[in-house]
């Protein structure tokens, strides 16, 4: 096949130079009919219609019958064609169309992949999301989420602007990495104060995570020297038997969860020019009774995030629930994903640590344990260093 090849580009090469067609077929002892045969394919298709033509069966076996292939493309446009207040952030990907074909009983049932390149063929796809790439090299520590109300993400948005005003605002988000379930808020400040806040309204909605995941924010693990004293939001989590979480600095697709939630909301609900944040605030409650209510997902068996949780005993904060005024360190763990620099430290609430070049550019976790006041680093779960970390009493 490769000597058959080369003769059909020496042809086409000699006849692009100049060459007659009859000296060709001399020098390359082929007939016309072979030449002329090469010379339209080339004409048709360039340089890759001098390739053979598969002579496999063109008939495709296991073909989507073509009734389900036109109820996927009408539920689709009946999706996408849903732009009413009350439905703006419904879901029109293949989870969906699966799950409303199965509500009414379509057979057979054809896969998310294949739904997916029905409505590719039939021009009505939107763009793939395009995530960032998996980060390469060692072992990341992170928390696997196994169940609901497992692990929290919690992240900080803004600063936005209405239309019209210079005041900062801000998103407060709250998103389950299990089941996808979500709670948001528009505030003016990224104050401590409203975080705490803010996190007493997210449990009480959701239920009490066994792990909450922030970035390191100063609203979340304070600033300066009073970082080590164990800021007001790790002392709620320690108080509720939340273990704090804090990812890598500078890292924010460690909370890729979130972040992902992040960046999908905020062109849809950012399309308008809001003048006043009550507008905001309702659209936002309109936002998560549709993503916790309509938007169905596979992991969860191609059930909602609401229908999944009704299944669940979910510990959730009692609507009287107040804050304390000062808030003691409870007995509980805090733990510090971090990336060992080049000479073998770690830094952990404005202090550093050392734990040896051997493990540079490795992923470790530190965890605080407040109840025996000791800090210990562990590397792919074993544990490489100690230290006594002593608790102020403020």
């Amino acid at each position: 096949m490769k000597d058959e090849l080369s003769v059909r580009q020496t042809a086409i090469r000699l006849r692009l130079a100049g060459e007659s067609v009859e000296s060709i077929c001399r020098t390359l002892k082929r007939s016309e009919t072979w030449f002329y045969k090469w010379w339209h394919r080339y004409l048709e298709s360039g340089p890759e219609g001098l390739y053979d033509l598969t002579r496999g069966n063109r008939q495709v076996v296991n073909r989507t019958p073509p009734h389900i292939e036109r109820a996927v493309i009408s539920i689709r446009r009946r999706l996408a064609a849903r732009a009413t207040p009350q439905t703006r952030y419904s879901q029109i990907g293949a989870a969906q169309i699966r799950a409303e074909l199965e509500a009414l009983g379509g057979s057979p049932l054809p896969c998310l992949r294949t739904i997916e390149r029905i409505v590719a063929r039939a021009g009505l796809s939107c763009p793939p999301l395009r995530l960032a790439p998996r980060i390469a090299g060692n072992q990341y520590p992170g928390p696997q989420a196994r169940d609901t109300n497992h692990v929290h993400q919690v992240d900080v948005v803004g600063p936005r602007y209405l239309k019209g005003s210079s005041t900062r605002y801000y998103f407060l988000v709250c998103k389950d990495v299990f089941d996808q379930s979500i709670y948001v808020e528009f505030v003016d400040s990224r104050k401590m104060d409203l975080v705490l806040e803010f996190l007493v309204h997210a449990w009480q909605q959701l239920g009490l995570p066994e792990k909450v995941q922030f970035d390191n924010g100063r609203e979340f693990c304070g600033f300066g020297h009073a970082a080590r004293f164990l800021s007001r939001v790790i002392r709620l989590g320690l108080r509720l038997g939340v273990e704090p979480i804090f990812i890598p600095k500078a890292k924010p697709q460690r909370n890729g969860s979130v972040e992902n939630f992040n960046g999908w909301f905020q062109p849809l609900l950012l399309n308008r020019p809001f003048r006043r944040p009550g507008d905001v605030r309702r659209e936002l409650r309109q936002l998560m009774t549709t993503v916790n209510e309509q938007h169905v997902h596979v992991k969860l068996g191609t059930r909602t995030a609401t229908q999944y949780r009704r299944g669940k005993r979910l510990c959730k904060l009692p609507a009287n629930f107040t804050l304390e005024q000062k808030l003691p360190v409870a007995a509980g763990k805090i733990t510090f994903i971090r990336l060992i620099s080049v000479q073998g430290t770690v830094n952990i609430l404005e202090q550093s640590f050392k734990v040896g070049k051997r493990l540079k550019f490795q992923y470790v976790k530190v965890t605080i344990y407040t109840k025996y006041q000791k800090l210990k680093v562990y590397h792919k779960g074993k544990l490489v260093k100690e230290f006594p970390y002593p608790l102020s009493k403020k």
